[in-house]
């Protein structure tokens, strides 16, 4: 008598991979993706989306100030998610600085202009040139001074916001000034990423007080942040497209005290002091990295968030636990020229009317 085996075999074969099956359905349902941060909302802006800067936070009136340089400066409350207006007059923004005591906003802009405006209700005071180039602004509440990157002309220019005159004007060597971190001490701590170093600023005195290379363990420094409780700054190394990392660096002696893999093309740094937590964001590589604070060296990291590609800049809010950032379509058009020290296929050309921000949170889904 002649026996079907294939007849029989179907019957475990379809049993195996039933269990495979549910075996795999049984552990996608073991995660919990609300403990861990996910996207949570998309608000579209439109414009021209030719390219943007930074996002700043205004937490005092719940306010996200979105640097669109050709654009301007959109304003988005963040407890509805609605924008709210424009910053008039402040065409070229690419980072915004608060005086809450004085009710002032300050903008960075290309031309190498600031925008005055009130952070009450956003109307603009005056426009005031200092040279022709802007690449960042922060104000340091210790001293309250403002600092402005001026990269393009290797210098840090110490701003009076009260006068709005010129107090002190720092040269550095090289032409990538990144966005400083200050320690609540009247000390700016400013990454240089083509020159792999990191200068300390006395803002009081107008002068340099440390030049430290760092060059051995972080390569290209970009996005910093500083750790205030254990006098440590952070930074987000790009690591020449080989070895990305974050490195801790003590702030009296300019040692790296300890390295952490990130993605790549890692271009900001977030530190919440309030939860112990280390944010970075690599734009390239499309993944948003978080660290657990363990020690002022010792850093955990807890989970690597897929985002869209391209988000590079961000803030956030420690009473709401959300970060908030931006991106824009891109197309690598390989017949113009591109970033490639960012990557080989870094977007040269940006789709217009493609701008967001993003909101990311832990919890469910909003």
């Amino acid at each position: 008598m002649k026996h079907d085996i294939s007849k029989h075999a179907r019957i475990p074969l379809a049993v195996a991979a039933g269990v495979l099956v549910a075996g795999l359905a049984s552990s996608a349902q073991a995660t919990d993706v609300s403990k861990f941060f996910h996207l949570q909302s998309v608000l579209n802006l439109g414009g021209s989306g030719t390219s943007w800067d930074h996002i700043d936070y205004d937490q005092s009136h719940h306010r996200l100030y979105l640097s669109r340089r050709d654009d301007g400066l959109t304003v988005v409350d963040s407890s509805t998610g609605k924008v709210i207006g424009q910053v008039a007059n402040a065409k070229g923004s690419g980072s915004t600085a608060f005086d809450l005591k004085a009710d002032r906003g300050f903008t960075a802009n290309t031309d190498g202009s600031t925008s005055v405006f009130k952070l009450s209700d956003l109307s603009p005071v005056a426009r005031v040139s200092f040279g022709d180039n802007f690449d960042g602004v922060v104000f340091d509440d210790v001293t309250g001074m403002l600092a402005y990157q001026q990269a393009d002309n290797s210098k840090e220019l110490i701003v009076d916001p009260n006068t709005m005159k010129l107090v002190a004007t720092i040269v550095v060597d090289g032409k990538q000034l990144e966005r400083p971190a200050l320690d609540g001490k009247g000390n700016l701590y400013i990454p240089m990423r083509d020159k792999h170093v990191v200068y300390k600023v006395d803002i009081k005195a107008g002068k340099i007080a440390a030049k430290w290379d760092v060059s051995a363990k972080c390569t290209q420094p970009s996005g910093s942040d500083f750790d205030r409780a254990n006098d440590r700054l952070l930074l987000a190394c790009r690591g020449m497209l080989y070895n990305p990392v974050m490195a801790v660096v003590n702030a009296q002696t300019g040692a790296v005290t300890a390295t952490y893999r990130i993605g790549l093309g890692a271009d900001d740094l977030v530190f919440d002091a309030t939860g112990k937590q280390a944010f970075v964001t690599a734009g390239v590589e499309g993944n948003l990295e978080v660290f657990k604070q363990d020690g002022p060296d010792a850093y955990k990291m807890t989970e690597a968030v897929q985002t869209r590609p391209g988000m590079r800049v961000m803030r956030y809010d420690p009473q709401t636990k959300t970060i908030y950032s931006m991106t824009a379509d891109g197309i690598f058009d390989a017949s113009k020229k591109n970033l490639a020290f960012i990557s080989p296929f870094y977007a040269n050309v940006v789709v217009p009317g493609s701008f967001v921000m993003l909101t990311y949170a832990r919890g469910a889904s909003k």
